[in-house]
């Protein structure tokens, strides 16, 4: 029981992550089965984790990507449609 504890509070002790940020998109491509490869201002890269839902995403667009309490981020856009996003870099 004790181990247990400790690795709560090793996992509570953590640095505190934001749930959702704000994103600026700089460039998006497109993979051949469909998927968007999104580069933002900041450098990062995310890549559409799930292709059942098709999200309009241009350059100049801000998004938001939301992570879960089970560790999955969501990314959001402008005008409300969401999916699954990884990040790559």
């Amino acid at each position: 029981a004790a181990d247990a504890r400790a690795g709560l509070a090793c996992q509570a002790g953590g640095p505190v992550e934001p749930k959702s940020l704000a994103f600026v998109v700089s460039h998006v491509d497109r993979r051949p089965a469909g998927e968007f490869i999104l580069t933002f201002e900041n450098g990062e890269v995310w890549q559409q984790a799930d292709l059942r839902n098709k999200v309009d995403i241009k350059r100049g667009d801000q998004v938001v990507i939301r992570r879960s309490t089970s560790g999955a981020f969501t990314l959001v856009s402008r005008d409300g449609q969401s999916t699954r996003v990884k990040r790559v870099h």
